[in-house]
């Protein structure tokens, strides 16, 4: 099996029971990584390991996109967004901003993005879902313009939590879907994204 490119990560914000609302498209997707926190521990008796833990406690997500937009970042944040205002009559507008709060909290969301997939000669779709996702600021990164162009693009890192799902504790699933418009539009609903 092999996965071929990634699109259309999406974010939408939690509620206890896992409902989502007020979801978006984050930007245009460049890469994911989603490293687990596992447990690791080792109950020894009589002279041997008599029973072991493994369980996921939590994962690191990392996600590279295009462009963060200030809207975007101040909803994943939970800062203070202020949209541009024209001047009028001469008069000076005020720009696009944020507001970045020392004591802003994150609100938690769920977080997904789908990506193709090749296996045997045949296409699929491989639908993410983190179920309850909390973002951290991003790290500011500029570099001058020197004789080749270097893209700067935008990271963000979050924490993935588990919540219960039929009864177990769980960070999110995986779907397979048998072409790309079912899979989007599972990952759309599932968002309450409407196009």
């Amino acid at each position: 099996m092999a996965h071929i490119g990634m699109k259309s990560p999406v974010a939408a914000r939690w509620a206890e029971g896992n409902k989502y609302t007020e979801g978006f498209v984050v930007a245009k997707a460049i890469n994911f990584n989603g490293t687990p926190n596992k447990n690791d521990a080792e109950l020894w008796a009589d002279d041997g390991v008599a029973e072991t833990d493994k369980s996921i406690k939590d994962m690191g997500t990392s996600l590279g996109i295009d462009d963060l937009s200030l809207e975007n970042q101040a909803k994943l944040l939970g800062h203070t967004y202020v949209k541009a205002v024209a001047g009028d009559s001469g008069q000076e507008g005020t720009p696009e901003s944020i507001e970045v709060g020392s004591e802003d909290e994150a609100p938690y969301f769920g977080v997904g993005f789908y990506k193709r997939r090749k296996k045997n000669g045949v296409t699929s779709f491989t639908v993410i879902w983190l179920y309850k996702v909390q973002h951290s600021e991003p790290t500011e990164n500029a570099e001058t313009k020197g004789e080749t162009t270097n893209f700067q693009t935008a990271t963000i890192e979050g924490k993935a939590y588990p919540v219960e799902v039929n009864g177990k504790m769980s960070i999110g699933k995986k779907l397979i879907f048998d072409t790309e418009a079912k899979a989007k539009d599972w990952l759309y609903k599932q968002a309450a994204i409407t196009e």
